[in-house]
C-alpha cells in the first residue's frame, strides 16, 4: 500500500516525518504529546482524519481504472477495511452505496437501472391489461342474466343476509357490490368457523348468486411472485381466491333493487309454512360448528390439538338431538377439564387425553338422558362469540334470539 495526497495542517511536514507521525500513532504514543512534537494544531481526535489515504492495488476503480484508495481508521478501530469505504482520488467513484456518487460509471449504470425498471413497469402493465381484459370479458355483468330472489332456496338467502350484512357496500344501488372478505373488519366472525365461511362463499358462487366483480384485484385469479411473473390458477379465470375476490349480487326482485336489498338485510322473507324443514337443518348445521368451535377453543386453552375428524361431528350431531348448544359447551368444559387434569397427573398423553375428552362428552350425555340429569346451560364465551351468521338467522330472520342457543334445535320453535 503507498500513501498519496497531503493534508494542508501536514504541509510543513516532511514524508517520512509524516510516516513516522502515523507510525508512531499506531504504535499507540500519546497524541497530545505527537500534536505538540509534530506541530500539528488539530484536536486529538482529528489527528487521523489528516492522514494520507492509503491505495489498494487490487481494486481498481470501475469508472477510469485508476488505483482506489480508503481512509485511514483510528487506532481503536480493528475492523478491516470494507469494499464499501473505497474511492477513487481520480474521478471520485465513491462505492459506498449510501453515498450519491455523480462519476460517470455510477451516472450510467442509474439510467440503464431507470430505464429496466420502466421497462418492467411497462410490461407488467401490459400483462395486466390482458389478464383484466379476460376478467372483464368473462365476468361481464351485462352479459348475465338475474336470478329471482324468491326462487333462491332458503339456505341461500340466510348465507347471503349474513354476507351483505357484513360486507355490502355503502353505496351498493349503483355498484351492487361486496367487498372482498379479506377486508372483514367486524369483531364477531361471519360463521361460526373458517371452514364454513368457504362453505357459504363456495355455494352461493357456486350457484352464482354471487358473481366476480370484473373491478376486483387481478390477485384474486393470478399469483405475482417477487419477479412480477403472474402465475395463472388452474382453469383462470373461472377459479380465483374466494376471499380476495369483489363479487357483484346477481340477484333481483320486481320490487327493484333497493326493496331487495332491504329484504335480504333485515331477514323479511322466512316462511314457517314453507322454509320450516330448510330452517331446521341450518339451525342444526350452525349450532354443531358452534359446538366445534367452542370445544377447538377449550383444547387450545389446555394446549391440545384442535383438529377433528368426522367422529366428533357424528357425536355432536346426536347430542344436539337431546341438548342445546349452551349445554354442550357445559358438557365441553367439564370433560376438556378432566382430561386436562388426567394429563397433567401424567396419566396420559395429550393425544389420549384429549380423545377422553372427545369420548367423555357423548358418555357424559348419555348418561345425563339415561339418568333424567338437568344439564346446566354455559353462556356464549368471549373468546368464542356469536357469529354474524347466527345472529341473522336467530335474531333478524326466526325471532327466537337467544333460543337458538339455549333450546336443542326442533322445529316446535319455527
Amino acid at each position: 500500500m503507498s500513501q498519496e495526497t497531503t493534508n494542508k495542517d501536514l504541509s510543513h511536514l516532511s514524508k517520512n516525518q509524516i510516516n513516522e507521525l502515523i507510525q508512531r500513532y499506531y504504535k499507540n504514543e500519546n497524541v497530545k504529546a505527537l500534536l505538540v512534537e509534530f506541530d500539528v494544531h488539530v484536536p486529538p481526535g482529528k489527528l487521523v482524519k489528516l492522514f494520507p489515504p492509503i491505495s489498494h492495488q487490487d481494486y481498481p476503480c470501475p469508472n477510469c481504472g485508476t488505483i482506489q484508495y480508503s481512509n485511514q481508521k483510528p487506532k481503536t478501530n480493528k475492523v478491516p477495511t470494507n469494499i464499501y469505504e473505497l474511492f477513487c482520488l481520480n474521478c471520485g467513484h465513491t462505492n459506498n452505496p449510501s453515498v450519491h456518487c455523480t462519476c460517470d460509471y455510477c451516472v450510467a449504470l442509474k439510467k440503464i437501472k431507470k430505464e429496466r425498471i420502466e421497462k418492467e413497469r411497462q410490461d407488467r402493465e401490459k400483462r395486466i391489461g390482458k389478464i383484466r381484459e379476460v376478467i372483464e370479458s368473462t365476468f361481464n355483468i351485462n352479459n348475465n342474466i338475474p336470478l329471482d330472489f324468491d326462487e333462491l332456496c332458503f339456505t341461500h338467502k340466510v348465507y347471503l343476509s349474513a354476507i351483505c350484512k357484513a360486507l355490502l357496500v355503502e353505496n351498493y344501488t349503483s355498484t351492487r357490490q361486496i367487498q372482498p372478505f379479506e377486508l372483514f373488519t367486524y369483531i364477531k366472525p361471519l360463521s361460526p368457523s373458517v371452514q364454513y365461511t368457504t362453505l357459504m362463499y363456495s355455494e352461493l358462487v357456486k350457484h352464482r348468486i354471487l358473481i366476480p366483480s370484473p373491478t376486483s384485484d387481478i390477485n384474486a385469479f393470478v399469483l405475482e411472485d417477487q419477479n412480477g411473473n403472474f402465475n395463472y390458477l388452474d382453469n383462470f379465470p373461472y377459479e380465483f381466491c374466494l376471499y380476495k375476490t369483489w363479487y357483484i349480487i346477481n340477484v333481483t326482485c320486481n320490487e327493484g333493487f333497493d326493496s331487495l336489498m332491504k329484504k335480504i338485510l333485515l331477514g323479511n322473507y322466512y316462511s314457517s309454512e314453507i322454509n320450516s324443514s330448510e330452517a331446521l337443518v341450518l339451525w342444526k348445521d350452525i349450532a354443531k360448528h358452534e359446538c366445534i368451535s367452542y370445544f377447538e377453543y377449550q383444547l387450545s386453552t389446555v394446549h391440545f390439538n384442535t383438529q377433528f375428524g368426522k367422529k366428533t361431528n357424528i357425536i355432536i350431531e346426536k347430542l344436539l338431538e337431546y341438548f342445546s348448544v349452551s349445554q354442550v359447551y357445559a358438557l365441553i368444559w367439564k370433560e376438556v377439564a378432566s382430561a386436562s387434569k388426567a394429563y397433567l397427573e401424567h396419566r396420559f398423553s395429550k393425544n389420549y387425553a384429549k380423545n377422553i375428552a372427545i369420548h367423555g362428552v357423548e358418555r357424559y350425555g348419555e348418561r345425563a338422558l339415561e339418568n333424567g340429569w338437568n344439564i346446566i346451560k354455559y353462556s356464549r364465551n368471549k373468546e368464542v362469540p356469536q357469529s354474524i351468521l347466527s345472529h341473522v338467522l336467530f335474531n333478524l330472520i326466526l325471532l327466537i334470539n337467544d333460543d337458538g342457543f339455549n333450546v336443542p334445535p326442533n322445529v316446535k320453535l319455527l
